[in-house]
């Protein structure tokens, strides 16, 4: 057979979907079976059994899904769906079945467990609109409750009574009208009113909230509209419907559009721990781009995801071949016709399988059902999926796709056959689809810009041929996939095969093109300048664009550029890329010295030599802890021979023993140098040209050179070290001059460091608040710092618990902890010498020799063990601002973390006197204060006077506690004497010690005095009620006013803070005398106001709450109210500036004055703040305006908007606009009166009813308009006072016949319509009005002049039909009577006229 296609044998399988969402999987039950799985879902899988099962305690997380178009996130998430919810027998067997399931599905199956029931799996797809967390929620609740009907039908349970608070928050909102909803809503039915509903729903009527929590969504105002709400509903759907032991499974796909556009991110980690208090999971569906984390910012998209399993979907190469294998159909009748063609295409390319499988034989395997699928297609495909699909650009697409018949699969199979040359479809195809053509993939303009560019403008250079075009469109595929964003150098590139060489696109249409052809073609484009071809340094001829406007000699004059701007000098500065790169490898990331060393790499070069040295001595200035090391490179052997005298001296000159100079013979050679050269001037020029992959190929090259040369030096090149006057030859490679460096350097130097001890390099890293913790606490759970406890314990020190026994452990004869020992020491010897201990010294000297202390856990860990020691001792830290604090375990741990960190500058340790330690016990019984509280003199009057404001009152009212409490007056008189010292002591002014000292002699032999102080203090009823002796006995006038009023005395002591200065503690007894006048005028102040409002005050604040209310609520402002003159408005005043003023601090005067103005016209003022409508009546008769009581009210009704603050300006423009609605109001009804009394009719609607005439359509020209404005005004339209005035002035002066007259009516009608047709609505009127009616509408009030067309259309229509009647009657009676010749011949006429006809006359 000719021409055979693809297309005559196969075809793409009629069940393959080219878009895999919940759709397909209702469409075909078994889709989810069909699914692939691959590295990414067994991930998933992991972090299901992890989560669901609670196997760790951080394990229970929600879930994450992210992945860009086409890599079957929706499909996985549809799996996930099915093993939820479906039948737990089907999931075992079908993870039984699953060869890379298999190995989750003991641990998936406990948590589908039947004891455990079903879970609730509820699918939303998509969020559009959805841009705050609240809406989500609600969103997601309504999901919720769908499921829940779904899933139990009558038997659900909506956990509505958890709503309570929710449905209340609503009810009592001032938003909705609950008088209005309650009348048009079921709830109307059961409820009379808002209150009723209101006391039933407190109840917990559950019907009540059921019935309410369904009206309030049907006008989608949502309940669970706050994280809060949200979860305590959640917890009553999931108990009150048996899912505890199971949960809630909430998959939400196309999730993208809220993590986008929302700012609400915290809700959504919230909601992934939440499954840590409840089994309710999430599982966010997220088509992840690069515009939308850099739109949110990538460190607010990790703060999002880090709170879930994060798993990330891609496509695999094992993946695309299943899939495309599986799509693949043989059409019916045609599998031996198919084998037989297949067999000869899969010949041609069978000797390149190897180059395509490499390790994996899954080719081979596969290649039968890919046919004629060029597998190099496919490995390319998944690529240009995964980093440029689109919705509508997938690999799934790319099969199934008919919309073009020149692109994609379908357009291959139905073009190309078995006896093509192009008889696989190679990944030219792909560039076709993918980038040449019309396309929404989002990065095809920043990613390959370059690269279509330069195809569109070459292309006419080789489209005339088909090989070279094809040749040419695969190599702009493989350079624009380089130049992706994920990149084509990664390990599952390489894996793969795929890069941009000549060997790729060779092993890409092998079976199509041989190699010499292809040789040639590429040749054929280098020379005409529309390709390069770039021979590496490891021979791989890489493809590549011309640099865009560079000539032949540019590369060496760019070339020659760099050679003088990266001189040696500059590839070895501190930001050189040679320096970098031997610094980076120079020490051992694992050594725990790491972070101990200063190392600078330099050339032999004088300048560099110095700047590289200077740097490094820089650093040993600033840092006494640590060791300084310049590696010194050469570009030749008979360099490194003529500088090492130059090297020598410099060491001796330094005379800095932390400085070590190595000499590293491993020349940098020119030409190697040469060939760095060239590679990053190549990267250049690629950049320039907007290569992007050419850029990364350059980049790598780049690092490869300096990589290859700076491995060579480290691992084993021969080194030669000074140190001092020492030199140290045959050091071979940086490993071995770590171990010289360590032992004749380091361990001479700091003969106690901390390296000695713990060896672990996790142990060096900076210093966490939990290292110190771990030495006072001699353990810990974190394995870091257990390292170092446990080189504690191997020294057999870690249970030792006094400082001198730690000490004695310097004679143990074990390394380590003659170390520790040491440091112990220093600290013993600071802490007692008698003086304070200044902690910023003493991490000076920790840091310089022979300690070598730096921030790092393993000194935490060691300063934490040996200060223990000290722990809630007599000694006291007092920080920077001389804040004391006692030595317990949590202050140790932060002066240490502080300590490491360097942040101590004149922080101290100290211990007290003995007359304070004696003084402290006495305080420690009174004041209830324990030892740790009083370990220090400063911290202890702190804590004492914290006791007394605790208490509420004075310490000195003590001296008027009751007589009885004191068995005489001597006793009394001491007591009294103690109080006045302890006060001293508690106020810090005078004599502190001697005042210490005396109450020490006044309490010896009397402990009577500390018992009834003790027991007095701590009850602070029995302080209050001697702070109330003191103030009644200082003020009469107090008493009398405090006691009419009920004060309670805590509020007696409250109000004495408001006026008072400082804290209570530094109150002196004439200070509280001077303030008590003060106070008694406040309570009078607060007297005459309650008499006013009819209640008692006991504070302003009370008094200002409810005056600010009835002040809110007076429409009419201050201002207009003051214009009336009123007696009483002086006593208003008053009361607005309690609501709105700051009155505590008014003086005696002002406030007697307001006192009397409220007792002479308070009451007055009160009825005015109760009822405005008077006032405003007043205001209305000032301007002799006169309005009935329901005018009135609608004036003031109308003035809601306004406030006792409104300007008068306002409030006159708003009075003037509601009197002119009455006016208004008032003519509208004279409208209408006037139009009933001249037509007997309610409306013009039921006057054209009576005659079935349209009014509009027979009034007057000129009173068109006023019957237009009085039709607005029955029919309640806008209208305005000038038209209705003017309407009414019309119909008053009309002459009223063509309303009343019915001859005058119809001969007006008839006029109007055509005399013509008289006759016709004589006898036919009932029907055309009908007609007329049904076409313009049943209302004829509304008809308009420019529907009289239609009246007349149906009066002529109905002429017409009458007259052809009329005609057929009189012709047939011609017919009868007529001769039969003639009638014959007119017959033949007629039909020789109209033959159609003649069928009628054939029998």
């Amino acid at each position: 057979m000719p021409n055979k296609k693809y297309s005559d044998f196969i075809e793409i399988s009629p069940t393959f979907e080219s878009v895999v969402d919940i759709d397909a999987d209702t469409r075909n039950k078994n889709l989810w079976r069909e699914y692939i799985v691959g590295e990414d879902m067994e991930k998933m899988m992991e972090v299901l059994c992890q989560s669901l099962n609670k196997e760790e305690p951080d394990s229970r997380r929600s879930f994450w899904i992210e992945g860009t178009y086409g890599t079957g996130k929706s499909y996985a998430a549809i799996l996930i769906k099915h093993l939820m919810e479906d039948p737990s027998d089907v999931v075992d067997s079908y993870l039984a079945g699953n060869s890379r399931l298999v190995p989750y599905r003991n641990r998936f199956m406990k948590c589908r467990a039947k004891d455990k029931g079903d879970y609730l799996v509820i699918w939303k797809t998509g969020c559009t609109g959805i841009r705050d967390g609240n809406a989500m929620l609600m969103e997601a609740e309504k999901a919720v409750r769908e499921a829940l009907a779904a899933k139990f039908g009558d038997k659900a349970d909506y956990g509505e009574s958890s709503l309570q608070d929710a449905v209340m928050q609503q009810v009592n909102s001032p938003v909705h009208n609950w008088e209005y909803i309650l009348e048009n809503s079921v709830l109307g039915d059961d409820y009379s009113s808002v209150e009723e509903l209101r006391e039933s729903l407190e109840a917990g009527d559950l019907l009540a909230l059921q019935k309410t929590a369904a009206v309030i969504r049907q006008y989608n105002w949502g309940l669970v509209d706050s994280l809060d709400t949200f979860k305590k509903w959640i917890s009553a759907v999931i108990e009150n419907n048996g899912l505890s032991k199971s949960g809630i499974f909430f998959i939400w796909d196309e999730f993208t559009e809220y993590v986008a556009n929302s700012d609400e991110q915290t809700i959504l980690q919230q909601l992934s721990e939440f499954c840590k208090v409840q089994p309710f999971f999430m599982l966010f569906v997220v088509h992840r781009t690069t515009a939308m984390v850099e739109r949110i910012t990538p460190e607010r998209y990790q703060l999002i995801t880090h709170r879930f399993h994060h798993v990330e979907f891609h496509i695999s190469t094992d993946a695309a071949f299943d899939l495309i294998a599986g799509s693949i159909n043989i059409r019916n009748g045609m599998s031996e016709h198919w084998k037989e063609e297949r067999k000869r295409v899969i010949q041609n390319i069978q000797a390149f399988l190897p180059d395509m499988s490499g390790l994996d034989d899954k080719i081979s395997e596969q290649i039968e059902h890919l046919c004629p699928m060029h597998p190099m297609t496919i490995k390319l495909l998944s690529r240009v999926a995964e980093n440029y699909a689109a919705s509508q650009r997938t690999m799934f697409r790319f099969m199934k796709d008919q919309s073009n018949s020149e692109h994609g699969f379908v357009g291959y199979i139905n073009k190309e056959g078995p006896d093509s040359q192009a008889c696989w479809l190679t990944p030219e195809w792909l560039w076709d689809y993918f980038f040449t053509r019309e396309s929404d993939f989002s990065d095809k303009d920043t990613k390959a810009a370059e690269y279509i560019r330069h195809y569109e403008e070459s292309r006419h250079l080789v489209e005339n041929d088909e090989n070279a075009h094809r040749v040419f469109k695969t190599a702009m595929l493989l350079l624009a996939l380089m130049s992706s964003t994920k990149g084509i150098y990664s390990g599952r590139r390489a894996k793969d095969g795929i890069a941009a060489t000549k060997d790729c696109l060779e092993t890409c249409l092998a079976g199509v093109m041989g190699k010499t052809q292809i040789e040639d073609m590429l040749q054929t484009m280098v020379d005409g300048k529309i390709l390069v071809l770039d021979k590496g340094s490891n021979n791989i001829v890489r493809i590549q664009l011309p640099f865009r406007g560079a000539g032949d000699t540019d590369f060496a004059a760019r070339l020659a550029a760099n050679d003088r701007r990266y001189t040696r000098y500059k590839m070895f500065s501190k930001e050189g890329a040679f320096a970098q790169a031997f610094e980076k490898q120079a020490w051992d990331a694992n050594d725990a010295t790491l972070r101990r060393m200063k190392i600078a790499v330099c050339c032999a070069e004088t300048n560099s030599i110095n700047t590289r040295l200077g740097e490094i001595t820089k650093e040993l200035e600033k840092y006494p802890y640590k060791l300084g090391l310049l590696i010194v490179t050469v570009q030749s052997d008979a360099q490194a021979v003529s500088i090492q005298s130059t090297l020598q001296a410099k060491s001796a000159e330094a005379n800095e023993p932390r400085l070590t100079i190595a000499l590293v013979k491993t020349p940098l050679t020119d030409e190697n140098r040469t060939k760095w050269l060239a590679a990053i001037t190549k990267q250049e020029m690629a950049a320039e040209s907007g290569q992007t992959g050419s850029v990364q190929q350059y980049r790598i090259e780049e690092s490869t050179i300096i990589s290859s040369w700076v491995g060579g030096a480290v691992s084993g090149g021969k080194i030669i070290a000074y140190n001092g006057n020492s030199v140290f030859n045959s050091i071979y490679g940086m490993a071995h001059l770590r171990k010289i460096i360590r032992s004749n350097v380091q361990d001479v130097i700091f003969k106690y460091a901390p390296e000695n001890i713990v060896v672990t390099n996790t142990a060096y890293k900076a210093c966490n608040d939990g290292a110190p913790t771990a030495g006072i606490q001699r353990k810990s759970g974190n394995s870091q710092l257990t390292n170092v406890l446990n080189a504690l314990k191997f020294a057999g020190i870690l249970d030792l618990t006094t400082i001198g026994e730690i000490v004695d452990a310097k004679n143990s004869g074990n390394k380590q902890a003659e170390c520790v020992a040491a440091l112990a020491e220093l600290i013993k010897n600071e802490m007692e010498s008698g003086h304070k201990v200044n902690l910023g010294d003493l991490w000076a000297t920790l840091q310089k020799e022979p300690y070598g202390y730096y921030n790092t856990i393993a000194c935490g860990v060691l300063l934490g063990f040996v200060f223990s020691c000290y722990k809630n001792s007599k000694y006291t830290w007092t920080d920077s601002v001389q804040s004391p604090h006692v030595l317990a375990e949590a202050t140790i741990g932060k002066m240490v973390s502080s300590m490491c960190g360097g942040k101590m500058t004149t922080d101290y340790l100290s211990a007290g006197s003995l007359t304070w330690q004696n003084f402290s016990e006495y305080l420690s019984k009174i004041f209830n204060l324990s030892v740790a509280q009083l370990a220090e003199q400063t911290s202890g009057y702190h804590n004492v006077r914290e006791a007394v404001v605790k208490s509420g009152s004075p310490f000195w009212v003590l001296k008027y506690l009751p007589e009885t409490e004191w068995s005489s007056k001597d006793l009394r008189n001491t007591a009294d004497k103690v109080i006045d010292h302890i006060q001293t002591f508690i106020a810090q002014e005078g004599d502190i010690e001697g005042a210490m000292s005396e109450t020490l002699q006044l309490l010896t032999g009397r402990g009577k005095i500390r018992i009834v102080l003790a027991k007095a203090f701590q009850d602070k009823n029995a302080m209050a009620a001697a702070f109330r002796s003191f103030l009644f006995a200082a003020s009469p006038e107090l008493k009398d006013v405090a006691t009419r009023l009920a004060i309670q005395p805590e509020e007696l002591s409250d109000r004495l803070h408001s006026v008072m200065q400082g804290a209570i503690y530094t109150w002196t007894e004439e200070q509280v005398k001077d303030k008590l006048a003060d106070v008694a005028e406040q309570y009078k102040y607060l007297e005459a106001i309650g008499k006013v409002q009819g209640t008692t005050y006991h504070s302003i604040e009370a008094a200002r709450k409810d005056l600010e209310n009835l002040f809110n609520f007076l429409r009419i402002p201050m201002s207009a109210i003051a214009e009336l003159n009123k007696p009483w408005f002086s006593a208003l005043q008053v009361l607005y500036n309690v609501a709105y003023t700051d009155v505590v601090h008014l003086s005696a005067e002002d406030r007697n004055a307001a006192i009397l103005t409220l007792e002479q016209h308070g009451v007055l003022a009160k009825d005015c703040l109760q009822n405005g409508k008077p006032v405003l009546e007043d205001i209305l008769n000032s301007r002799n305006i006169e309005c009935t009581q329901d005018e009135l009210t609608a004036v003031y009704a109308g003035m809601k908007d306004l406030n006792c603050n409104t300007t008068l300006t306002q409030f006159n423009r708003e009075l003037d606009a509601q009197i002119n609605k009455i006016s208004f109001a008032r003519n509208k009804s004279t409208l209408l009166e006037t139009w009933r009394l001249i037509t007997g009719e309610d409306s013009i609607k039921t006057w054209c009813n009576t005659h079935d005439v349209p009014l509009m359509w027979i009034v007057p020209k000129e009173l068109t308009k006023a019957f237009s404005t009085l039709l607005d005004v029955q029919n309640g339209n806008y209208t305005v006072d000038a038209a209705v005035t003017s309407a009414i002035h019309s119909l008053q002066k009309m002459d009223t016949s063509i309303l009343t007259d019915n001859s005058r009516i119809e001969k007006a009608f008839m006029a109007l319509i055509g005399s013509e047709y008289s006759l016709l609505w004589d006898v036919n009127r009932v029907a055309i009005i009908t007609e007329a009616k049904i076409k313009i509408g049943n209302d004829m009030s509304t008809w308009t002049a420019a529907d009289l067309t239609t009246l007349q259309g149906i009066l002529k229509r109905m002429q017409q039909e009458k007259a052809k009647k009329e005609k057929l009657v009189g012709t047939k009676n011609n017919v009868r009577t007529m001769q039969e010749s003639v009638l014959r011949d007119r017959v033949t006429a007629f039909l020789d006229a109209h033959p159609e006809f003649c069928d009628e006359f054939s029998e």
